[in-house]
């Protein structure tokens, strides 16, 4: 099913799609920490805490 064409324009103009591959050996910390969570979610909110980290330095 295609999406409407106004939900299309304003994705195009609002969102910015990101893929992350992980390995099941090399990150399988990554993937553990994420385990049962939402990932997208829990991605985000860490990358969050790691920019208002830099940010204080």
């Amino acid at each position: 099913m295609a999406d409407h064409p106004s939900k299309s324009r304003w994705e195009k103009e609002n969102v910015t799609q990101v893929s992350l591959k992980l390995n099941h050996n090399t990150d399988s910390d990554i993937l553990e920490a994420l385990q049962g969570k939402q990932k997208q979610t829990e991605i985000k909110r860490l990358l969050r805490i790691a920019l208002q980290s830099e940010k204080q330095k």
